[in-house]
C-alpha cells in the first residue's frame, strides 16, 4: 500500500500537535534518550548489521509474555538496521531522530522490533508508513490510532485494532520522544500476546 508523503505529512504534524498538548513527564535517569538511540542506530546503520545493537533477551521476553513456542533470532540478513541523520527532506532529519529495526523468529513467523526516537514531533510518527502497511490501514484509518498513541502514557501498551503493531513510549533521558514498536509484518494474524511482549521488551530497552 503506498502513502504519499503529503499523506504522511499531514498525520504526523497532526500528532505532533497533540504531543505537544500532553502533560509533560520528568526525565528518567538510567532510561533510553534520543541520543542512545541514534548511537545504536549508527551501529547497525542502513547497510545492517549481523547483531542487534540493543541487547535484546528475545527467548526470555517471549517466556515472560506466555509464548510456548520458539523465539531466537531471525533468519532475515541483515538482523537490524539503523537510520539516522540522512538527508534533510528523510523523516529520520526532520524529527532529528532516529530508528533502529532489529529482526527475531517467534516460531516460523518473523518479528520487527522498532526503538525510535525523534528530537521533534513523536517518534512513532517515524514508522508511520511502514506500519501502515504492515497493518494494511490506509493514512484516515491510522489517524485514530497514532493519535492516541502519540499521547499515551509513558510505558502503556497501545495495540493496533488487529492486533499485529503494538508501540509503548518509553520512560526516558533528557528531551524528545522515544518509543518501542513490535510489529508482526505484512499479512499477520493478531496476537493477544503481542502487548505482553511488548512491555517485555520495553523493559530491556535501556543503556
Amino acid at each position: 500500500m503506498l502513502i504519499s508523503s503529503k499523506s504522511r505529512k499531514a498525520v504526523v504534524l497532526g500528532a505532533a500537535a497533540l504531543m505537544l498538548t500532553a502533560c509533560s513527564q520528568g526525565s528518567d535517569s538510567g532510561a533510553p534518550s534520543v541520543a542512545w538511540i541514534k548511537e545504536k542506530a549508527r551501529v547497525a546503520g542502513a547497510a545492517g548489521a549481523s547483531k542487534c545493537p540493543v541487547p535484546f533477551d528475545i527467548a526470555a521476553a517471549a517466556k515472560a509474555a506466555g509464548y510456548n513456542g520458539g523465539a531466537g533470532a531471525g533468519t532475515e540478513h541483515p538482523a537490524a538496521t539503523g537510520f539516522v541523520d540522512g538527508a534533510p527532506d528523510t523523516p529520520t532529519s526532520q524529527a532529528d531522530g532516529a530508528m533502529l529495526e532489529c529482526v527475531y523468529r517467534l516460531d516460523s513467523r518473523t518479528l520487527h522490533v522498532y526503538t525510535v526516537g525523534a528530537g521533534k514531533g513523536p517518534a512513532v510518527g517515524l514508522l508511520y508508513p511502514r506500519l501502515a502497511a504492515d497493518a494494511g490501514m490506509t493514512s484516515a484509518e491510522m489517524t485514530p490510532w497514532l493519535n492516541k498513541a502519540v499521547v499515551a502514557d509513558r510505558g502503556r501498551t497501545v495495540p493496533m485494532p488487529g492486533r499485529t503493531v503494538v508501540t509503548e513510549r518509553l520512560p526516558m533521558e533528557g528531551a524528545g520522544d522515544v518509543a518501542l514498536t513490535l510489529s508482526l509484518g505484512e499479512h499477520a494474524k493478531a496476537d493477544p500476546l503481542l502487548e505482553r511482549l511488548t512491555k517485555e521488551l520495553a523493559a530491556q530497552a535501556k543503556p
